[in-house]
């Protein structure tokens, strides 16, 4: 363990109007039947407002609009609640409450010069809270909340936000060496963040986290990173056109000519030449993309466009509860444009492991050996990349372990098929062999996930994953099968 701390504040996201219990953070409706009896903002049930740690503070500013709330609700049938103002109040009530905390806010990087008239930013959040608020005070507060908050999606589905006293000192890098968790679960230590090491980490070596997605490429993640934390990284991964070998970002390329030491060769019957399109620089938001095999380049900004245009169209497949028959027409679709490895067609794949087995008319037992294969071929190509681009299960950590499951009941599956068949396909020692093969993956699995807490996704996982195991050892006594102790 590196780190284990409780929050400095914790409230709803700065950039979110999504209705919740002010008092536990659960998600309510602007509707709901249920109010804090003071200040009239809604709440899960009666008791939640009443904690004097939480909702407390900020009841008596609150109460200064507690009608005009209820009137315009009524009246415009319209929620009228800032809760993206309400974690700023919070902070701010420090002043009195907590002047260490206050003082420990504010020694936190704001970024100001990025955030100054003119911005989005500084025209959104300068609007008045208290009225003892500098505006140069709010904006700071709103930059701390910005540059050094860390996200946490709570059990029934909300999502806050928390500033930590020391976390917000680690430094960021695309291949982080320490992972972290958030306690969820009620009790004293709710909200709590506990940081370890993912792998070994040298002497001298800076930990590192990572402040934005792991499956998105260099361009998406750098981007991500200038907008929301002001800073261009220059990391290893980030430095890479391959990505360490991955292509996560690459395009396919469409030229029909494939360049050799010799001469230029013309592609048959208009085929492209097969090769891949990345970044020579990929430091440079304005860098060529250049291919492996031909001498077509294209502009940053039109390999920026096509990428964007493809990731709008997996987003509202992917928001449609799509079947497997349209994940896969849209997987062959787009596996024209994109390198097999890029990150939207990881999205898809990823979508399609868990379908097939559990969507009506593909589960389990349904599919046929070749589905299963295929099943199979996806969840081996995403451990690939996973595998690389978060080795020690960082950031990734679910991911890994829903793909490590998938692939367990394909090959178990496979494996337990060939030995029932009769005449048997293979020999009760190749289906042990196969079987601990796959059951390697649970154990796998179990290990990734071991350091989540309890009411996580990950620890349902894991209950998943322990199920699996169980009933996994449970086949293979009734058949007879050697199982390790």
């Amino acid at each position: 363990m590196i780190i284990s701390e409780g929050p400095l504040v914790v409230g709803p996201k700065l950039h979110s109007d999504q209705p919740m219990c002010l008092g536990c953070h659960a998600p309510t409706r602007y509707d709901s039947e249920y109010r804090c009896p003071k200040c009239l903002w809604p709440c899960c049930g009666p008791s939640c407002p009443a904690d004097p740690k939480v909702h407390a503070p900020e009841c008596a500013i609150l109460c200064l609009q507690a009608k005009q709330n209820l009137t315009a609700a009524a009246r415009n049938k319209v929620a009228v609640y800032h809760y993206d103002a309400m974690t700023p109040l919070r902070c701010l009530l420090l002043q009195r409450r907590n002047p260490r905390k206050w003082e420990q806010i504010l020694q936190m990087e704001a970024h100001l010069r990025h955030r100054g008239p003119g911005t989005d930013a500084y025209s959104k959040e300068g609007e008045t809270v208290l009225q003892d608020c500098s505006e140069n005070t709010l904006h700071r507060i709103c930059g701390i909340l910005d540059v050094n908050g860390l996200d946490i999606r709570l059990t029934l589905g909300s999502e806050v936000v928390a500033l930590y006293p020391t976390m917000y000192l680690m430094e960021h890098n695309c291949l982080p060496n320490t992972r972290h968790s958030f306690e969820i679960s009620p009790g004293e230590k709710l909200y709590r963040v506990t940081v370890t090491a993912s792998r070994p980490i040298l002497k001298g070596e800076h930990l590192a986290t990572m402040y934005t997605h792991a499956l998105w490429g260099t361009q998406a993640r750098r981007e991500h990173l200038a907008a929301t934390k002001y800073f261009s990284c220059r990391c290893e991964r980030c430095s890479d056109p391959t990505e360490l070998g991955t292509c996560i970002s690459g395009i396919r390329c469409l030229g029909d000519h494939i360049l050799t030491p010799e001469l230029q060769v013309l592609c048959q019957d208009g085929a492209s030449c097969g090769g891949t399109q990345l970044p020579v620089s990929p430091l440079d938001e304005n860098s060529e993309w250049h291919c492996d095999r031909c001498p077509v380049v294209l502009m940053s900004s039109e390999a920026y466009d096509l990428v964007s245009r493809i990731g709008e169209e997996v987003d509202n497949v992917q928001a449609g509860s799509p079947t497997v028959t349209q994940l896969e027409e849209l997987l062959s679709k787009l596996s024209t444009f994109l390198h097999p490895h890029h990150y939207h067609l990881y999205s898809i794949k990823h979508s399609l492991v868990q379908l097939y087995g559990h969507q009506q008319g593909y589960q389990i037992n349904q599919l046929s050996d070749q589905q299963l294969e295929r099943k199979a071929d996806m969840c081996r190509d995403l451990l690939a990349i996973t595998d690389t681009v978060d080795p020690g299960a960082s950031r990734l950590a679910l991911y890994s372990s829903v793909v490590l499951h998938e692939l367990y009941c394909a090959d178990c599956l496979l494996a337990r098929r060939d030995f029932e068949r009769q005449p048997p396909v293979v020999p009760a020692e190749e289906t042990s062999r196969r079987v601990l093969q796959s059951r390697a993956l649970l154990l796998r699995g179990i290990k990734i996930l071991e350091p989540e807490p309890q009411f996580s996704s990950g620890s349902k996982m894991l209950e998943l994953l322990q199920k699996s195991l169980s009933e996994c050892d449970a086949w293979m006594k009734a058949k007879g099968l050697i199982i390790p102790a």
